[in-house]
This record gives C-alpha cells, structure tokens and sequence, in this order.
C-alpha cells in the first residue's frame, strides 16, 4: 500500500505541470530570470513573472520560501498587468495567488481569490480566464469526500467545455487527464479510460510532454487494477516518450520507479533493478528524500530475491542513517525484517523484528498503511520461524484493518496466511474454509483486472478505429484540397496566359511604335554627332597646342629651380670660404671655433641645395643620402685629426620636403657637433650612433653617444645656449617633439610628422 500511495503522490505532482500560462512555463528557471533582468514593462514582462510563479510552486523541493516567491510574482504581475490593463495578466495572476494559498494551506482565502479571478473573467468576456479559473477552484475541493469529489469533477467539466468551445487544445488535453483521474477515483473507469485516450490523441498533436504524462498515467491505473502486463506497456511507452523529449525531471524518475515496481509486481526482479537504479540516481539529484526513501524501497526489495542481499541491507542502511520519524525508522526496520525473512536469516531479523514491534506501538492510528505494513511483516516472520501463536495474533490485526479498509489484496494476503498457519495445527476443514476464501477474494481481483482489460482493449479499438477514420477522412480532405488547388492553377494558369498574351501582343505593337521613334531620334542625333565632333576635332587641335605649351613651362620651371639650386648652393659655398679665409686672421680659439661651427651650419643648408641640384625632385631630398654626406662633411671636419671617434648610423629611406630638410639638417648638424666636440674629453674612444626610421606618418631620428654625457646639475629648461636654442626652435618648427635620457652618455630623441608639399603637388 506504501507503493500504491507514492503511486498516487507522484499523480499529483505531475499533472500541475502540464498547466501552462503559455509557452515560457516549459523553460528552465536560469532562463527565466535571465529573460525578467532584461524585460522591459509590456506583457511579455507579465507572462514571464507568471511562468516563474509557477515554476517555483512546482520545484521538487518546494518550501515556505520557494511558495513566498510564488505569491510575490503573483503581485508584482497583478500591479504591472493592472497598469497595462492586460486583462490576462489580472486574471492569472490571481490564480496564482490561488495557487499560493493553497500550498500555505490557507484554503479560505486561496478560494475566495480564484472566485475573485472567476468574478473578474466573467464581467470582461474572457473564456480563457473563466475556464482556468473553474480549474483552480476545483482544486479545492478534496477527493476523499464523495460530494466533494462529484463537486471537483462538475467544476472540471466545465473547464473542459469552455476549452473544447475555444479549441484551446493543450488546456482540452490537461483538463481531460485530471478529469479522467477523479472518475478513475469514483469508480467509474471506463469513462476514465475514455477521456485519458482522448486527451491522448489532442496530446500527440501539440506536446509530446504531455503524452508522456499520460501513458504514465494509463500504466499506473492499470497497475492499481492488477493489470501488470497492460501497465508495463505504458509505463514503457512512457518511457520511451521521456527519452524522445530527454525529459530529465522527477516525472522521469517516478516513471522509472513505477516500471520497476510493475517488474515486481510481476515477480521479474532481474529487470526491475536498472529502472530503479535510474530512479534513484535521479531521486537523489534532485534530493527529493521521499522518492529516495520509496525507490530505495523497492531496489532492496528486488536485490533480496536476486540473491543480493548484502547491496539490499546496504540500501537499507543508508535509509536508516536519514530516518528521523519514527515512521520513517519504522519503515526501515519493516525492509529489513521482511528481507531477512525471505533470506531465512533468522538470528539477524529476530533484532528487527523486535525493533518493529516497540515503533509499531508508538505511531498515531491514523497511520494505517505503516501499521498494517508492520503487522504483515510480523506475521510472516513469526510464521516463518513457528511461532504459529504470535503470527496468528499480528495476522488478526493485520485483517482486522483490512476488512474496516475493504483492502481486499490485504484481506487476501490475511486468508492465504491463516491457511498456512491452521494447516499447521492440523484443523484441514478450517484452513480449507480460508484457502477457498483466500482464492475467491483472488479470483475477486482477476475479474477486476479482466474487465479492466477488456475495458481498455476495446477503447484502444474503439480509439484505433476512430483514428483510422480520421486518418481516412484526413486523406480525403487532402485529395480533395489537392484537387480544389489543382483546378484553381488550372484556372490562374489559363486566367494568367491569356493576360500574358495579350500582354506580350501589346509589348510587340508598343516595341514596334517605339522602333519607329527611336530610328527618327537616331537620324536626328547622328546629325548632331557629325556636327559634334567637328567641333571637337577643332578643341582637340587648341587643347594639345596649349599642353605643348604647359611642358614647356614646366619643363622652364624645373630648369630654372635647379639654376636656382645650383646659384644658393655655390652662394653658401662662398659664405664657408668666406668664413673659412676670416677665421685664419682670427687668433682666438673661441672666435675661430665659431666661425667652425658657422661653417657646418652653412655647409648642412648647401647639402640640400646640391641634392636638389643633383636629383630630378625639385622639392624633396633623400634624407638617407643627405644624412651621410652631412656626416662624412662633420666627421672630416670634427674627427680627421685624432679619428678616435667612431661614427655609425641606421637610416631608412625618406624623402622628405625641403621645408623639413632644412632644420632636420641643421639639428643634426649641432646634436653630432656637440657629441664630437665634447662627449669624449682628452681623445677618450668613442662611438656616436644615428638612427632615422619612419614610424607610419612619423619620422624618429635618435643621436646617442656612449661618452660622458651631461652634468648632473645641467638643466635643459634653464639652459639658453645657441645649439639647445636652434633644437627647441627648430623642433617647434616641425611640429615635433624631442626627448633627453643621461645615463652611459646621451642620447637625443626627435620625433616629428611627415608633411607633404601640397603646393608642388598642386602644381604637378
């Protein structure tokens, strides 16, 4: 009976799930709220917040917080759905809140909301709302009571009318389901049965979730009828549905445990251990502790008669060491004295026996199925070992509940056990007088699963038939269809090649019409053309003298910038001899080096003018070619004498304009001066390095020595000397920027932009 009830737990908890708001209430909880941190105000903000009410109200592990949570988007949807004026939104979200109640057993006011919510529906025309929330109200109407039952399936009707009115077809198929199991609960199932193939057929059509639940729901009602081979086949086909969808939630694993239990039922125990080792691998993901208890249950029972007795009492032990009621504790000792007794280890089973029989006198009367699982168990046990007395008083009390039950498997099991027992004492009348009862109240059950089976072998034929009609008259409409489409392209086609036709007559008329003004319009503008290119013949004839004459006016430009190149270049030279001849009158060494370091200057600006002379550029200079004769012209002059100056350089090559030639020379000019004249004092060896690269649109040019350097007291900022002058000015003028590092000799850092000579190539 413990198995029977966990059947009937797990009914309860699948069937809300197939309920949908809409299509959000099948995504997972992360997505969810990742889609509600990203939602703006709108309705589709609304559908969300109750989808996530809903999925916290359907955790495995629900509790106060996760039903807190539930009641919270309840409200945050009514006041967005209000400012929406979402009727939807209003209704549902009452419903939710219904819901809610109901699970903080707050059944009054859970109630009067869903009215409220049917009220609401009802006064704004909206079906929808009126059928879910007849649905909800229906809910609280309990199943243990007759009239509240007959109250129960009369609210669910009229759900069930209102979608099947709308066509709603998801709601028409989870509306048929839970109506099917209220009749089977009344008695009546053959029209259970019928609805459930119903809601099977409308399932198959729109959710394969949904026909997974109810093949689950057709085999654990077979099972209650006894009728094992019937729920085996759809507690397989529920599982194979569940694997088609990779459906990996509880409802997957109460599928497993109900296989495994059908297994048992069966007496096949071999194939009853892999379903249920699923079961409880998935029980135990989700840390549901009463499937994990129930599923750990019927393992160890299908392990103690393989002959595995030991993995059976290991399973038990690890439900012992999680059992804190005393119902749970009892439950325990009950598994490991019926599978200690069936293994006739009887030494070991005396201990729990014991055991079973303290905790069975403390738990409430109300417990019924623990207390009649306990005295079974006794009674076997204390049979098993001929104690015929004691297993006789615990059979007593075992049938005695039976009977007030009307358990008739329980009043069974007690008749075949009072059989044994009396057999043993030898009274052969009596124990005959229970045999004959015990194989009557079997042959009770047999008729029971009989009729049940040819209740359900005729509406799966009646369910066949029915679609083998539809399928016949699905494939009438279709050729049908096919013909109406048929005989409409026949019409369009016909319909669409008179109108080309007729258009393809008037396309040849309107292209002969145009034909005839296109060849007036052609004669007109060949005149036009001839005429044309008279003229242009004439242009053409203008046009190249006046180029003739631009080349050689370019041609006059270039000679004369290259006289005037040449005239600059020896008008400097005449300066440096100049200053050259004044500098041998001149005795001070300060003043003749002066007039050195003027030459250099001088000689730095006449380099550029010799290249301008020398090169067919009249406006840029090769900077590597410049830069090396500018070295060679200081190092002759600087170094010849004691050549203890080495002298290396790096230098891509650049064309740069004059405008820029001019101070890049001069600063070079006075960085390698400096550099020869005092980096290395007393005619110490030396080397100074230049590197010149191009950096995209920027030129950096480095002079580095490994010399002395500078003072540790030399300011660059407050220094005004004329070389660190000319840098400073001469680095504004490039629009460039330079840098100073003293550390092993000196380096000098200048970086500046490429400029183009916009002017010569407006010229050019």
């Amino acid at each position: 009976m413990r198995k029977i009830l966990l059947c009937i737990f797990l009914l309860q908890f699948t069937i809300p799930a197939l309920a949908q708001t809409s299509n959000l209430d099948e995504l997972p909880l992360n997505v969810l709220r990742q889609k509600l941190a990203t939602s703006i105000n709108d309705t589709n903000k609304v559908q969300i917040q109750l989808a996530l009410g809903h999925l916290m109200l359907l955790k495995a592990t629900k509790g106060q917080k996760d039903i807190d949570s539930a009641m919270n988007f309840a409200t945050r949807t009514a006041v967005l759905s209000r400012q929406l004026n979402y009727d939807f939104g209003i209704i549902n979200s009452m419903l939710l809140s219904a819901e809610s109640f109901y699970n903080r057993d707050d059944w009054e006011t859970g109630l009067k909301t869903a009215q409220n919510a049917l009220t609401f529906s009802q006064q704004h025309n909206n079906s929808d709302g009126q059928a879910r929330s007849y649905h909800v109200i229906a809910q609280y109407y309990q199943v243990s009571d007759p009239i509240a039952l007959r109250n129960r399936i009369f609210y669910i009707n009229k759900a069930i009318d209102i979608f099947r009115k709308n066509k709603n077809i998801l709601w028409l198929s989870f509306m048929l389901t839970a109506n099917a199991d209220l009749l089977f609960q009344s008695g009546r199932t053959t029209e259970g049965l019928k609805l459930l193939f119903e809601a099977l057929n409308l399932g198959r059509g729109v959710s394969r979730r949904t026909v997974e639940g109810i093949y689950w729901q057709i085999g654990r009602i077979s099972a209650q009828l006894s009728d094992y081979p019937n729920a085996l086949k759809y507690h397989l086909l529920a599982n194979k549905t569940a694997r088609e969808v990779k459906d990996t939630t509880l409802q997957f694993c109460g599928i497993n445990h109900s296989i495994a239990s059908t297994y048992i039922k069966m007496q096949d125990y071999g194939r009853a251990i892999p379903y249920s080792i699923q079961a409880l691998r998935a029980a135990k993901r989700y840390k549901a502790r009463d499937y994990v208890n129930a599923i750990s249950s019927t393992l160890a029972l299908a392990y103690a008669h393989t002959n595995q007795l030991s993995k059976a009492l290991t399973l038990l032990d690890e439900m012992k060491d999680n059992a804190y009621s005393d119902l749970d504790k009892l439950s325990v000792s009950v598994g490991f004295l019926n599978h200690l007794t069936y293994a006739k280890q009887y030494v070991p089973a005396a201990k729990h026996a014991q055991e079973v029989k303290e905790l069975v006198a403390g738990i409430p009367p109300h417990n019924v199925t623990e207390i009649m699982n306990a005295y079974n168990s006794l009674a076997a046990y204390y049979a098993e070992i001929g104690q015929a007395k004691i297993a006789y008083h615990y059979t007593d009390l075992y049938a005695a509940m039976a009977h007030k039950l009307n358990y008739i498997a329980g009043i069974r099991t007690a008749e075949n056990r009072y059989y044994k027992l009396i057999s043993l004492k030898g009274n052969l009348k009596l124990a005959i007088g229970h045999y004959l009862k015990g194989r009557e109240l079997q042959d009770s059950i047999d008729h029971i699963a009989k009729a049940y089976q040819i209740s359900l072998l005729q509406i799966e034929n009646e369910t066949l038939e029915k679609n083998k009609h539809i399928d016949a008259l699905t494939r009438e409409a279709q050729i049908n269809d096919s013909k109406l489409k048929r005989n409409q392209l026949i019409q369009r086609v016909t319909i669409g090649g008179c109108i080309m036709l007729l258009t393809i007559t008037g396309l040849i008329y309107s292209r002969y019409r145009l034909k005839q003004r296109s060849n007036a319009l052609l004669t007109r503008q060949k005149l036009e053309i001839d005429h044309k290119n008279k003229s242009l013949q004439e242009l053409v004839k203008d046009k190249s003298q006046l180029l003739d004459d631009k080349d050689k006016l370019l041609l006059e430009k270039d000679l004369l910038l290259r006289e005037v190149n040449h005239r600059v270049k020896n008008n400097l030279q005449i300066v440096m001899n100049l200053l050259q001849s004044q500098s041998v009158y001149l005795s001070n060494e300060s003043a003749q080096q002066a007039i050195l370091e003027s030459q250099n200057r001088v000689r730095s600006i006449a380099l550029i003018h010799d290249q301008l002379y020398k090169t067919e550029h009249i406006t840029e200079i090769n900077l590597s070619s410049y830069i090396r004769e500018l070295i060679y012209s200081l190092n002759d002059s600087l170094n010849r004498k004691n050549n203890n100056i080495r002298l290396k350089w790096e230098i891509d090559e650049i064309s740069i304009d004059v405008s820029q030639a001019i101070p890049v020379g001069i600063i070079l000019n006075e960085m390698v001066t400096n550099a020869l004249k005092y980096a290395f004092p007393d005619h110490q060896m030396g080397t100074i390095t230049i590197l010149v690269k191009q950096i995209g649109d920027f030129i950096e040019m480095q002079i580095s020595d490994n010399g002395v350097g500078l003072p540790a007291d030399f300011d660059f900022d407050s220094t005004n000397t004329l070389g660190i002058t000319l840098l400073k000015g001469l680095t504004g003028q490039l629009r460039g920027i330079f840098s100073v590092e003293n550390d092993n000799g000196l380096t000098i850092t200048l970086k500046f932009p490429v400029e183009v000579d916009i002017i010569h190539e407006q010229l050019l």
